[in-house]
């Protein structure tokens, strides 16, 4: 098989940060890898607000669940990755629904930030795990706008540093959905309608 790209390979959501802080231009250069994503109707919807002051990220950290609070604080940017749903283009079907794209569009660009990322030796890992209101507080960010990820980014730290619940599951191997569950040929196949949980379950039981 054809290898694919080096960063797409070596990209892990680690949470071992060192302390020190990224530099001025490799953060550019992050925020420009966001900037080129491409975009349904070149929509652009995605927003990026980092948290500077100790203040602000003080109120970043505690919008976080308690077990991103744990690793993420260390990170020496933590950034929300917005998307204005208002600058879509949706798509209309025939039948009159509607696809609103402007989450898949911000989706690719933050694909780019940890690609990019990964690429420089960063670590960029995107947490779920935070109340949006909160964070819409603690970043002046308007209700119209939603909050998708919170990505703490920096150099890779020791995993000694962490927790022991947390150490264990930094070089867990990553594991997919078999590819035949992934792309079928033709037609939708009964294997993609099985999510990962029931595949670890059927792997861990030997089908």
């Amino acid at each position: 098989m054809a290898e694919i790209l080096e960063a797409l390979a070596l990209r892990r959501a680690r949470r071992a940060y060192d302390l020190r802080p990224v530099e001025a231009d490799v953060e550019e250069a992050l925020w420009e890898a966001v900037s080129v994503a491409p975009s349904h109707g070149n929509s652009q919807p995605t927003r990026v607000v980092v948290a500077r002051s100790a203040a602000r990220r003080g109120a970043l950290v505690h919008a976080l669940n308690e077990g991103n609070q744990q690793w993420a604080v260390a990170a020496p940017l933590l950034a929300a990755i917005l998307a204005v749903p208002a600058h879509d283009f949706p798509q209309t079907n025939s039948d009159g629904t509607v696809r609103d794209m402007w989450a898949f569009n911000a989706g690719i660009a933050t694909g780019n930030l940890l690609a990019q990322a990964t690429a420089m030796g960063l670590l960029a890992h995107p947490m779920a795990g935070f109340d949006e209101p909160a964070v819409r507080v603690a970043l002046d960010i308007p209700g119209d706008v939603r909050v998708l990820v919170v990505a703490a980014i920096g150099y890779p730290g020791r995993a000694d540093s962490l927790p022991d619940d947390l150490r264990k599951k930094e070089d867990i191997p990553q594991e997919r959905v078999p590819r035949t569950a992934l792309v079928a040929d033709d037609s939708w196949h009964e294997s993609q309608a099985i999510g990962w949980r029931e595949w670890r379950k059927r792997l861990a039981e030997g089908h």
